[in-house]
């Protein structure tokens, strides 16, 4: 920040001196003061003096004399201190009056800034403060914000104030940059209630005056509020910035806000409003925002956000990753993606587990007998936490093979876990195959004798 305030204040020079070396441009005053401005006596500057002032301009910046084209690299090179050696020759002069030893001092302050030597270029700032009312109002204004502006680059944010203060009570209009300005100061001050008293004004004064409200003004109050601990407003001045200013940094800060009042659906809908702007553009979000979906059970769209990360190769193609896809595709009743993305998965499995998931995909489509070697590959790959759920559901897919006696000795496998209701049902079927083979026999039997 320092560096920029810098690069606009010698920029300001530049034209400032470029422009009449004893009369500077600066922005206008208010209809009140202008009139005041016109009662000054403001006397001229001589042209001995304004000879001089020429050339210590051309030191300092040697581009401000070079005609139409001429070429620039034959200009030397600027020489600060050469233009400060000539006006401190004249500066004391006791036949200088105040507009002319204001120019002299503006000049030097130029130079002084150019050379990064701060303290000298607020002296000579404040020497031509000090030929007030001999000199313009507009002059004055100008140097008034040159100084809080360096004040400012410098943190010197007290003194800043200061010279913001006696620059609104010369300038008696508002001025919306100024109020930013005295927000931004009291906000490195820790003052933030101050900071927020002036960031609100800045606002109303500006919808009074038919201006957009700037980016950065709303932004300071979400700081403000921030530090004030106060959430509600947060959001509120963030649901602005949205709107007028639909940048992905305002949508996140918003839907994490949400969520920290637990107000779960609005974060999701705005992470999800953020997506399809094309604002994601990282895994982790493209997964968060996933995992958000499914939470919330709207499988589909989180599936389909992850399909996308993973043709758009933003999301990695890990185990996890592909389990959540998978997970996702699940429960969304997708069972032939979720078929093709637990499969995939498998290549991961550093356990049973992804094997099972896959055996239940298959089984959800009547695939028993993929789905019967997928509970067999589960069983080998090993580290389940109960294999008897493996053996029951294996013994399920068995039965709809009708391979009767390999589906007894699924279900007995599954007798030996400890869940009661399971090992029940277990010899519910056990108890039914058995029937099932006594009848078929008894019909064989039957068709034999005829």
């Amino acid at each position: 920040m320092r560096k920029l305030v810098r690069n606009t204040a010698i920029a300001l020079f530049l034209v400032v001196a470029a422009t009449h070396p004893t009369s500077p441009v600066v922005p206008q005053a208010s209809a009140a003061k202008e009139k005041e401005q016109d009662k000054r006596r403001v006397m001229p500057v001589t042209e001995v003096i304004n000879r001089r002032l020429m050339e210590a301009r051309v030191l300092i910046d040697p581009a401000s004399e070079l005609e139409e084209g001429e070429d620039e690299s034959l200009l030397p090179d600027p020489d600060p201190r050469g233009a400060i050696e000539l006006l401190n020759r004249i500066k004391d002069r006791k036949s200088l009056n105040p507009s002319e030893r204001a120019n002299v001092h503006y000049l030097l302050a130029f130079a002084y800034y150019s050379l990064e030597d701060i303290p000298n270029a607020v002296k000579s700032y404040e020497m031509i403060l000090a030929q007030s009312p001999g000199i313009k109002i507009r002059f004055e204004l100008t140097v008034l914000r040159s100084l809080y502006q360096i004040q400012m680059a410098e943190e010197n944010f007290r003194e800043a104030l200061d010279y913001m203060d006696r620059w609104e009570t010369l300038n008696l209009a508002p001025d919306l940059n100024l109020q930013f300005a005295r927000s931004n100061a009291w906000f490195q001050l820790k003052n933030y209630r101050e900071s927020l008293k002036y960031a609100l004004l800045l606002e109303e004064m500006a919808i009074e005056q038919g201006k957009p409200v700037k980016e950065l003004w709303w932004y300071v109050q979400v700081l403000d509020y921030t530090e004030l601990k106060d959430i509600d407003n947060v959001i509120k001045v963030l649901e602005k910035l949205i709107v007028h200013y639909p940048k992905k940094r305002y949508w996140m800060h918003l839907a994490a806000m949400y969520s920290e009042k637990e107000m779960e659906s609005q974060a999701l809908s705005t992470y999800y409003a953020a997506y399809t702007q094309g604002l994601l553009e990282k895994e982790s979000e493209y997964v968060m925002l996933a995992q958000r979906l499914l939470s919330a059970e709207v499988p589909f769209e989180a599936s389909q956000i992850l399909d996308e990360g993973f043709k758009e190769e933003i999301i990695e193609e890990n185990e996890k990753n592909i389990k959540l896809l998978a997970m996702a595709y699940t429960m969304a009743q997708e069972h032939t993606k979720a078929i093709d993305a637990w499969s995939d998965a498998t290549r991961f499995a550093e356990d049973g587990m992804i094997f099972y998931r896959l055996a239940h995909a298959l089984q959800s489509e009547d695939r028993h007998r993929e789905a019967v070697k997928a509970y067999d590959d589960a069983l080998d790959a090993g580290g389940m936490d109960d294999e008897s759920e493996i053996h029951f559901w294996k013994g399920n897919s068995l039965l709809q093979l009708n391979d009767y006696d390999a589906a007894i000795a699924a279900f007995r496998e599954s007798r030996k876990g400890d869940n009661r209701t399971r090992r029940r049902t277990a010899d519910q079927y056990i108890k039914y195959i058995r029937s099932e083979k006594q009848r078929i026999a008894a019909l064989e039997e039957m068709t034999a004798g005829l």
